[in-house]
């Protein structure tokens, strides 16, 4: 049986100073924005549990660099990223990557473009659970009343995110 080889390496990052990267030789697979390694090392082997954990690699360095340069004021990270295919969540997903810079989107218009009126709540659960925030920008993802909702690494972080981008939101 052969392991995955994942990368895991802290960067220090304006805005929000550090994040904990995580990647394959394919794509980056997490972003913690928590800075809390023991937590995310958990999640990894969960998500990975044959995986194999060593320091960074090129994935790590260029995704670092284009998130160095998004929260210095500079464009969206075009990063490569590596996440499932299948599912409700990654439907979510791939439909948060479509909001533009500096717009956002109610939880309960991403339902209804998914064809899912009903799952506004289910929309937040998937960006509770988006395992590479700000490179697919759940911070875009605000209620339907226009205040913020809610955010996995707190609302001051998605507020100052928003305020970046000059993103209109309440």
């Amino acid at each position: 049986m052969v392991n995955t080889q994942l990368y895991l390496q802290r960067v220090r990052v304006p805005l929000l100073g550090s994040l904990r990267l995580a990647a394959t030789s394919h794509g980056l697979v997490a972003v913690s924005l928590r800075d809390d390694e023991e937590t995310l090392r958990d999640e990894l082997l969960h998500r990975f549990p044959d995986a194999v954990i060593k320091g960074g690699n090129a994935v790590i360095t260029d995704a670092a660099r284009a998130l160095r340069a998004y929260l210095a004021g500079g464009e969206h990270p075009d990063v490569d990223v590596v996440i499932p295919e299948k599912g409700f969540s990654a439907r979510v997903w791939r439909q948060i990557a479509r909001i533009p810079y500096g717009e956002v989107r109610s939880y309960g218009r991403i339902a209804r473009v998914l064809r899912k009126p009903q799952a506004s709540r289910a929309v937040g659960q998937a960006c509770g659970r988006n395992p590479v925030p700000l490179v697919i920008p759940c911070h875009r993802v605000v209620a339907a009343n226009g205040s913020l909702g809610g955010f996995s690494a707190g609302l001051d972080i998605k507020e100052k995110l928003l305020r970046l981008e000059g993103a209109r939101y309440s």
